[in-house]
């Protein structure tokens, strides 16, 4: 039986009647006009009909419409503000009209959404129906809780979770902040009958040895950078700030982009650091990885080196707080480059990869045989290891090392060639597995306070560290594509 067929319960004409708003009839007059076709007949009769009456005739037409009765509690709401009147209409219409959960549970969800404020709504959230295949939203989709209320009435596609707890994890919950943000997603994984009615687990079995590694970087906690250029900079911003949060137990969210100047770049990330390492004071489990997708004309910048907030006037380096490593936005840029960037990965986690391919000496022949390198030093900095074009001889080292897929690149930050610090690397190299590089550079870097050049200490004072893993990747915004276009501020 449909909402429409279905008579109003008493308790919900009450809550619609608490609203103080109301006991002003020319605020009934005003919704009554805006709102009702059938029911102005009834306000501007002469025979009269008293107040909770014309709310019934009012709640009776509404609710034969698409959108039931979102578009009154929203009125009220606006006229009302968020009170707890408001708050337990709330939970009448939604257990009226969804049975999904109960009272308690519509309360507790309508406190967390409480305060979510996400800009254009309407419109990510047709953006989200789009995605997954659904028609355009009801136009009375304007607060986060009527776009859950709608997505509850929709039917989950085989294997996937109903769309209201999809739509509250990968879209309302990017309103929220800090802890309250952990709570809703929390929240949805728990109320999910999929998930809850998943069957009996299924019988141990010997895992699989890439589930079972232990020597590959792959942080529990981390922090996705990009700093794009904007074609936009009539506004005094030239530079877009995106970032990414490892969220617990294993999904990303997207912040806020920003857009700033790139010579405030290391203060703006500063600031965003700070933020992130207060909100999840309590869930970090290891000190936050730090990654920063770059375009090549940006991968100069000495972010590994780049300051923290301080504290009773001792400042922390990024570096040495951190595990930090650049990725290339360029790739990420380019979907036809993915597989086999992918095929290298998989060959380097699996110990199947090819020796460290060393430029300038080893060329172009080693970088595409089998087994396939996965680790590929620069003879320069990516900005002077271009050659000249049309040269002979001409290689670009990144380019080809990108290209074909490599993972792990890594050069000296310093113009021109050091023997010492090629041959110091090359040592590390040696005697040390690639896999954990990103904690092995930490390492040197702490070591490099030391002025003592010798050794492994010169390599963590210039080397960076390229490292590409594409298991993990920033998630686009609903409705677009997970790649971003190559300039521009719109995009994922």
């Amino acid at each position: 039986m449909t909402v429409a067929q279905r008579g109003l319960p008493r308790y919900l004409v009450d809550a619609v009647t608490d609203v103080g708003c109301l006991n002003e009839l020319e605020t009934l007059r005003q919704l009554v006009h805006r709102l009702g076709r059938e029911s102005r007949s009834a306000l501007d009769s002469t025979a009269g009909t008293s107040q909770r009456g014309l709310i019934v005739k009012l709640m009776e037409e509404l609710c034969e419409r698409p959108a039931g009765l979102a578009l009154l509690v929203e009125s009220l709401e606006m006229r009302e503000g968020n009170s707890t009147a408001i708050r337990k209409l709330k939970v009448a219409t939604a257990a009226w009209e969804v049975e999904l959960l109960d009272n308690e549970e519509w309360d507790e969800l309508f406190g967390l959404l409480d305060g979510v404020r996400i800009p254009d709504l309407y419109r990510r959230y047709c953006d989200f129906l789009h995605a997954h295949g659904r028609l355009i939203a009801p136009v009375h989709c304007m607060e986060p809780w009527a776009v859950f209320l709608h997505a509850a009435t929709l039917n989950a596609r085989p294997g996937e979770p109903l769309p209201c707890f999809l739509v509250l994890q990968q879209l309302l919950a990017l309103g929220a902040e800090g802890e309250q943000q952990l709570r809703i997603i929390e929240w949805a994984q728990d109320h999910d009958p999929y998930r809850a009615a998943e069957g009996p687990p299924a019988p141990p079995v010997e895992k699989s040895p890439p589930s079972d590694r232990t020597d590959v970087w792959s942080p529990s906690d981390y922090l996705i950078i990009r700093l794009r250029p904007l074609l936009d900079t009539t506004s005094g911003s030239d530079t877009l700030l995106s970032h990414w949060r490892r969220v617990h137990p294993e999904n990303q969210l997207r912040g806020a982009d920003r857009r700033i100047e790139l010579s405030n770049a290391e203060r703006e990330v500063r600031t965003l650091i700070h933020q992130a390492e207060s909100e999840w004071a309590y869930f970090l489990k290891t000190d936050l990885a730090v990654e920063f997708v770059l375009p090549r004309d940006l991968l100069h910048l000495r972010v590994e080196r780049w300051r923290k907030s301080s504290f009773q006037g001792v400042g922390g380096v990024l570096g040495e707080d951190h595990q930090v490593v650049v990725r290339s936005l360029d790739r990420l840029n380019r979907r036809d480059l993915h597989g086999r960037w992918g095929r290298r990965w998989d060959a380097f986690t699996e110990g199947r990869a090819g020796r460290v391919h060393w430029f300038p000496e080893d060329g172009r022949p080693h970088l595409l045989s089998d087994p396939p390198p996965a680790v590929v030093v620069l003879s320069k900095p990516p900005e002077g290891a271009r050659g000249e074009p049309g040269a002979r001889g001409y290689l670009d080292e990144l380019g080809e090392a990108l290209r074909v897929g490599v993972p792990v690149v890594l050069w000296d930050r310093r113009d021109g060639e050091d023997p010492d610090f090629r041959a110091a690397l090359r040592a590390l190299l040696d005697r040390q597995d690639p896999r954990g590089l990103p904690g092995v550079v930490k390492a040197l870097r702490i070591a490099s306070t030391d002025r003592d050049p010798e050794g492994d200490v010169i390599v963590g004072r210039h080397v960076a560290l390229l490292w590409d893993d594409p298991s993990r990747m920033p998630v686009a915004p609903a409705g677009t594509s997970t790649v971003p276009p190559t300039a521009g501020e719109e995009g994922p």
